[in-house]
């Protein structure tokens, strides 16, 4: 839900996802219909300016009441609808063929975890090189970008706790790979998928054994899942 420039209402940015460092999540940026209800007997036309995990920008005929600051939406998101609540966040007045127009942000409060899951997996599956997708290695830069070293230190942890990990060394970094699986939402949260490949010397200290370790991380906070 970035706040666009004056003219993005005008003119549909051409790349349909991008990547917002500061959010950690994919973005679609091609407008699609929408509807809101700022009150249970009033509905209204909008157009969806972006949305991605974590909100939405709405541009609208009519403004939303000051005083309202929770707005029920449906979102039409590739043919399928989408009922969101969103908090309003910030709010401007633009001219669009020289009417005015309003611009809202909003803050994604309530969706359910499949729409959630559905929208972020496909926003993943359409993004650009250099930008994590599903089922990809990530490279170190994407690790520390989406995992914090507090939390990566929390995966470490449980992997050695669970004889999945050798100790770390002074010199010596630990054995681990993070391939990206994907976006989960459980009763409203949503998680980084990982799999987190890690190795460990048998007994003998001759040979290393392999292993591969589902993992959720908690996108807004800090703390991790082990899944299997």
């Amino acid at each position: 839900m970035s706040k666009p420039a004056p003219s993005a209402a005008a003119s549909p940015a051409a790349a349909q996802v991008s990547w917002d460092d500061r959010r950690r999540y994919p973005r679609r940026t091609k407008p699609f219909q929408a509807v809101y209800w700022p009150t249970a007997e009033a509905r209204f036309p909008a157009v969806g300016l972006d949305i991605g995990g974590g909100g939405l920008c709405l541009l609208t005929q009519q403004p939303i009441p000051a005083e309202l600051h929770e707005v029920q939406v449906v979102a039409l998101i590739d043919e399928h609808p989408v009922p969101i609540t969103g908090a309003v966040k910030w709010n401007d007045t633009i001219k669009y063929k020289e009417q005015d127009c309003f611009r809202y942000g909003l803050k994604l409060i309530k969706i359910a975890d499949n729409d959630w899951e559905n929208m972020m997996n496909a926003l993943s599956l359409a993004m650009g090189i250099g930008s994590p997708a599903s089922g990809t290695i990530l490279t170190a830069k994407q690790r520390d970008m989406l995992v914090p070293k507090r939390v990566q230190d929390q995966i470490s942890d449980a992997l050695i706790k669970r004889e999945r990990l050798d100790r770390p060394q002074a010199d010596i970094l630990p054995l681990t790979e993070y391939k990206f699986d994907g976006y989960t939402m459980r009763k409203g949260v949503p998680y980084y998928r990982l799999t987190v490949r890690s190795k460990r010397r048998n007994l003998s200290g001759r040979h290393l054994e392999e292993f591969r370790t589902s993992i959720l991380v908690l996108i807004e906070g800090n703390g991790v899942i082990i899944a299997d």
